[in-house]
């Protein structure tokens, strides 16, 4: 019986990989999946997910937006055991005052064709609340949505931090709660630092001046530089 209760939503252009992942995934036969084809238009992930939110915001459902090359190895049944007045990723990060920041959300990171995998995330068993998660998924549900119709995605950013911002929005400015919730997955993608997202981490120092947070491959926000005196990204939080 097909469980109308959570929603997967991935945008793709590689549709051989969204096919094997999504369509072809024998762990999400039970689940309604939402594949939009973005090759034409090429839309910023944010302006197709805040379309998506528009269109199901009456329903009563989580959706699960996730990128093409997430393939999730698990059930996703526990999600209905999560509570709905939160924002829920499966990889995310939290730094402690003083301390290094810290990865939540074990999985296998890969290139595209499966090589050059490595582990990532310390594993976990329950929600693990973080400060923000990574773009490759993120879990809402309507009624939370509905109650904060300021919580939307970004559309200035495309296919960067938009995640982040979504974070930096919840915790800093809305006061609400972040976690990592457990789920078997593999992410094909190492990611690229592009000049695509220096500008999006510039976007995000004007837009929270008074806040900083830290991200999966940096720091984001206004306050950046106060948390790179304790810990250094590989790469600079701003150029």
């Amino acid at each position: 019986m097909l469980n109308k209760k959570i929603k997967i939503i991935s945008v793709y252009i590689n549709e051989i990989m969204f096919n094997n992942f999504f369509n072809l995934n024998s762990n999400l036969l039970r689940y309604e999946i939402l594949g939009i084809d973005n090759r034409k238009k090429n839309l910023g992930l944010p302006k197709i997910y805040n379309n998506i939110i528009s269109e199901y915001i009456d329903s009563d459902m989580w959706l699960f937006f996730v990128h093409e090359d997430f393939e999730i190895k698990g059930t996703l049944e526990h999600i209905h055991t999560l509570e709905k007045n939160a924002v829920y990723g499966t990889f995310g990060v939290r730094m402690e005052p003083g301390e290094s920041p810290i990865s939540f959300g074990h999985h296998t990171c890969s290139n595209k064709d499966g090589s050059n995998a490595v582990e990532a995330g310390l594993p976990i068993i329950s929600t693990q609340p973080v400060q923000t998660i990574d773009c490759q998924s993120i879990l809402l549900h309507t009624s939370f949505l509905r109650k904060h119709s300021e919580l939307r995605f970004d559309e200035n950013l495309n296919f960067d931090l938009y995640a982040e911002d979504l974070c930096l929005n919840a915790s800093c400015r809305l006061g609400l709660a972040i976690y990592v919730f457990p789920l078997q997955f593999q992410h094909y993608s190492h990611g690229k630092i592009t000049e695509r997202y220096h500008k999006g981490l510039a976007y995000l120092e004007n837009k929270y001046p008074n806040h900083a947070l830290p991200g999966s491959c940096s720091f984001v926000g206004g306050k950046y530089a106060e948390l790179e005196k304790i810990f250094k990204y590989d790469i600079q939080a701003s150029k």
